[in-house]
């Protein structure tokens, strides 16, 4: 495909101090690569659009790196005045939502995407009183300008920062009245480890349970005799905070326990544990338990 070297765009530096050869290098492959993402989510796989940045020229006194991109096709009209144009607007705007001049987050953003942009303000960041200066020309004519200073780059990484650390931060949910059943136990009353259980409706994996404090887990292990059954035999309705990581559910904290369900081993496949018990049934029905959706399919005693 053909380069089309009449638009351009300049990465200017303005430096006070010597910029380092890997700090300038990561900068300039997460800016291409962030390119990259834009011209691919932009287009169509019939639509036959360069999405490289190529070096034209690296000109000495401050550190200037000029780009071109391929052409893109006249039909269909992809952006007004090319893809540099358009792809220096959206680095603009970018910039401006991490700085929080602007409240609209840029489409699709992830960990990785927040790392690369940390990583193309980095020479800046590092080098107080130094600039970048980010342009645009079509056939010698500026089209598009703005600049980064040192201040402006280290609070767009403070923000990148606190972003990342949200992301990966368990985000936490509170469930209410979900049937719950013994995946995998210790049968340890002195320990929460090895203790894994599943709630259908939340997830279909065993995932690690513990206990909101000492006065739920009691009233586990010590069940109404009635039932006739160890606690870990039993299934039971809970209150449960789920706690997840960028949505997936890792763990299970079971706050308060409103209802206690007995169970009949039945031998139709091994259950995960130590003991390697049979899947457990309800003794009301003979369903497995895993197809108690909520309470109000488990039949009243």
């Amino acid at each position: 495909m053909e380069i089309d070297l009449s638009k351009r765009l300049e990465i200017k530096i303005n430096n006070e101090r010597p910029v380092g050869l890997e700090a300038l290098s990561l900068s300039l492959l997460a800016f291409n690569h962030q390119f990259h993402k834009f011209v691919e989510s932009e287009t169509n796989k019939e639509t036959d659009v360069g999405s490289e940045l190529l070096i034209k020229e690296v000109r000495s006194g401050s550190i200037v790196v000029e780009l071109v991109s391929q052409a893109a096709p006249i039909v269909p009209l992809l952006w007004e005045g090319g893809t540099l144009a358009q792809w220096s607007k959206v680095v603009e705007d970018t910039c401006k939502w991490l700085l929080g001049k602007t409240n609209t987050k840029p489409k699709n953003v992830s960990k990785q995407d927040l790392q690369e942009w940390n990583k193309f303000v980095e020479p800046v960041a590092k080098d107080n009183g130094s600039q970048m200066n980010i342009n645009v020309s079509d056939s010698g004519k500026v089209i598009n300008q703005f600049i980064i200073n040192s201040a402006e780059a280290n609070a767009m990484q403070n923000r990148i920062g606190h972003m990342i650390e949200d992301l990966d931060t368990p985000e936490d949910n509170i469930h209410r009245r979900k049937v719950m059943y013994w995946y995998q136990t210790k049968f340890d009353p002195n320990s929460d480890t090895g203790n894994k259980a599943i709630i259908d409706d939340l997830s279909k994996t065993g995932l690690k349970v513990i206990f909101e404090n000492n006065a739920v887990k009691e009233e586990m292990l010590h069940v109404d005799p009635k039932f006739g059954k160890p606690w870990q035999e039993l299934a039971y309705v809970v209150d449960v905070e789920v706690q997840t990581v960028r949505g997936i559910p890792k763990m299970y904290k079971v706050l308060n326990i409103t209802l206690s369900i007995p169970l009949t081993l039945m031998r139709s496949r091994p259950l995960t544990n130590s003991s390697n018990r049979p899947p457990l049934r309800c003794s009301f029905c003979a369903f497995p338990l895993r197809s108690h959706k909520t309470i109000n399919s488990v039949p009243a005693a």
